[in-house]
């Protein structure tokens, strides 16, 4: 499906959801940054893993998604690829004691991340969507609570390192716009309310001008959150069509 010959731009794929490559599509749109936005959707049987997949394998063998391919280098794992961006784009600070701040950031994130995924997806104790609401709500006051609960001790400042965001801020501002959503849709929309740092940080990613074109873009606005093809909460209408798989220039 995607041409990895030598591409004039980076290359980000992913799952066509916001999921994992959210914050990355974000990071991109932040600085500006011309891409190829390629996106696997309910044909990935014959696009990822018929085609795309075995050719990158070729160069990593840890080859999942999302994956970023810049020039002559595959990069794969969510947080390597935010990294890889962080450093590439010069949003990460190169400091080590903002590094460290950064990735425990990233990792706090992803064990969240991890946590929702056993809500949203049949393959842990929720087998179904009916049983989502009240899963979900015993997420939000279990896990969910406990992670939000450390991270809001962690904020520095206007963003989570300080004055300007990193690319552990992109994750996080991923995971509590999901959780969000979710809230609202199990009907506790006052769940954040007991974080006021990270709802004003959160509140402040959202109005960054530079994301408005993001945010005013498909892959935010009409995509699922979660793999369309199993997942209980799709962030979209009852409607809502997964679709073919797709790759698009995003030019600035």
């Amino acid at each position: 499906m995607a041409s990895f010959a030598a591409p004039d731009l980076p290359v980000l794929g992913y799952h066509k959801i916001r999921g994992l490559a959210a914050p990355l599509r974000m990071m991109f749109y932040y600085k500006k940054a011309s891409f190829i936005n390629t996106a696997y959707g309910a044909d990935m049987k014959e696009t990822w893993f018929g085609a795309d997949k075995p050719q990158l394998l070729e160069n990593n063998s840890c080859m999942n998604l999302p994956y970023i391919v810049d020039g002559p280098i595959v990069v794969t794992q969510s947080n390597s690829c935010a990294v890889y961006l962080g450093k590439k784009l010069g949003i990460d600070s190169g400091e080590l004691g903002a590094f460290a701040h950064n990735h425990t950031v990233l990792d706090q994130t992803m064990d969240l991340r991890n946590d929702l995924m056993k809500v949203v997806y049949p393959f842990g104790a929720v087998k179904t969507p009916d049983q989502f609401p009240a899963a979900a709500k015993d997420h939000l006051e279990g896990s969910a609570a406990g992670t939000f609960g450390k991270l809001e001790g962690f904020v520095l400042g206007t963003f989570m390192g300080g004055a300007a965001p990193q690319s552990g801020d992109f994750m996080l501002f991923e995971m509590i716009d999901q959780h969000m959503s979710i809230a609202a849709a199990v009907g506790a929309p006052a769940f954040f309310d007991a974080y006021p740092k990270l709802k004003k940080f959160h509140a402040t990613m959202k109005a960054l001008p530079a994301l408005a074109p993001y945010f005013a873009s498909a892959p935010y606005a009409s995509w699922a959150q979660n793999n369309g093809l199993f997942t209980h909460f799709t962030g979209q209408p009852a409607s809502f069509d997964y679709g073919p798989s797709v790759s698009e220039t995003i030019t600035f």
